[in-house]
């Protein structure tokens, strides 16, 4: 049996999986400097060594935006710094409340990250904490938490109780002369905030705040390249700037609508390699992003009655871009010209009278309304500007996922719905 072959693509795309993976955290962040270097600058008194005082940074912004990588980013160069003597002693833990949840392993989890080991059984959370406290005091170190997932935390039981231990520790435990600092992160800090009934935990948490703005596709573009560039992820040739800008496009945020997720455009396009490379090509094509959509990254559903209720040319012009997309399968977008021979071509075939240049354009502004298509402008040649469609790309109406279906799904749902429009027709 020749396993070598059915198991390990001749075709390798994806140079290091590490890297692709949302754990992975790269040395360079691109457009979240400001954000790291602020935060930075907010503890200095924590990591130049000064004893007795506690700072509370919050992170505040949607999935996908940067925040937690910045928090590791930062954890990773004080821990080196730290290491190296280029700073005081400092330790660092890091807390994901979505998978600890509880006060004891929350206090568990920061004692564990700053080297202690506890019995599972006999000490309280208390003692647990004292230990913790303690420990670092006697090598005169300073403390830096990263609590994550915080909107989760306070809707739990005690998390509360446990949020106002961790922000008030230096008043709880006056003691202990080590410096704190805690950075919490939250996707909806606001509705959090409101939803926290403890008046000591709201003063607390009433400090300074980072907002992490949602990802533009051009901000998107860069980070998709600088994982396959930079960070050597993938092979550069095997990604063409098409794949990339759709994935972006998708996944960009525009005048309020949109997620901004860099987090979902690389998991879509390292899932879109894994596809190309299992039918052992070289390249990444748009269709495999397609194809990766559909799988389900996009908790969309493919809505085929808002097709069927489109009007005659509306489907035809969409056909019209399928079918091109489909024969030129390296391709995300194509130019308005080439819809307009395609669309004359099944409007011959079809034997119905085509639109003029002026309300093709406008029946194409009403698929992009719609979110059926994206439309571009692309100046690449340097003789002008030129109008490029491709299938949609932000799922911002109620009517998404069509960028979900595979585009002979989409060709056999057009084609059946227009024979089944002329046909009503014919009948008055």
């Amino acid at each position: 049996m020749n396993i070598g072959h059915s198991y390990f693509p001749s075709h390798k795309i994806i140079l290091d999986h590490r890297k692709m993976s949302s754990e992975y955290v790269p040395v360079f962040l691109p457009h979240r400097e400001n954000e790291l270097r602020e935060s930075v600058k907010y503890f200095q008194p924590i990591i130049k060594g000064e004893k007795g005082l506690s700072k509370i940074l919050i992170y505040d912004g949607p999935t996908g935006t940067g925040k937690t990588a910045v928090a590791k980013r930062i954890l990773l160069a004080l821990r080196e710094q730290s290491s190296s003597g280029k700073v005081p002693p400092i330790v660092t833990s890091y807390v994901n409340s979505y998978e600890i949840r509880t006060k004891y392993m929350i206090f568990r989890k920061i004692g564990e990250d700053v080297g202690l080991k506890f019995p599972r059984k006999g000490f309280s959370t208390h003692e647990i904490i004292q230990y913790t406290l303690q420990s670092i005091q006697r090598a005169g170190a300073n403390l830096i938490i990263v609590l994550d997932e915080c909107d989760v935390l306070v809707r739990q039981d005690d998390g509360e109780d446990s949020l106002y231990t961790l922000t008030r520790l230096r008043e709880v435990y006056p003691e202990v002369d080590v410096g704190i600092g805690i950075l919490a992160i939250f996707r909806n800090f606001k509705v959090s905030l409101e939803s926290i009934s403890n008046a000591g935990v709201r003063s607390s948490l009433s400090s300074s705040i980072i907002r992490f703005n949602p990802y533009s596709s051009d901000q998107l573009r860069e980070i998709l390249w600088h994982r396959v560039e930079k960070e050597g992820a993938i092979r550069p040739e095997a990604v063409s700037e098409d794949v990339i800008e759709m994935i972006a496009d998708i996944f960009g945020y525009h005048d309020g609508k949109g997620w901004g997720d860099a987090r979902m455009s690389i998991k879509t396009l390292y899932h879109s390699a894994l596809r190309a490379e299992s039918q052992d090509r070289g390249t990444i094509l748009p269709e495999d992003v397609r194809e990766v959509l559909n799988q389900g990254i996009l908790p969309t559903p493919f809505d085929e009655e808002e097709i069927v209720r489109l009007q005659l040319h509306e489907k035809l012009l969409l056909l019209a871009i399928t079918n091109i997309l489909m024969m030129e399968r390296d391709k995300a977008y194509v130019s308005i010209g080439d819809v307009e021979f395609e669309y004359e071509d099944l409007c011959n075939e079809y034997n119905v009278k085509p639109l003029k240049h002026t309300s093709i354009w406008e029946r194409v502004q009403l698929l992009e309304s719609k979110g059926l298509v994206d439309t571009r402008v692309s100046s690449k040649s340097g003789k002008g500007r030129t109008t490029q469609i491709a299938m949609p790309q932000l799922p911002e109406s109620k009517y998404v996922g069509i960028n979900r279906i595979p585009l002979g799904v989409l060709q056999r749902v057009l084609r059946e719905s227009i024979k089944k429009d002329l046909e009503s027709a014919k009948t008055f």
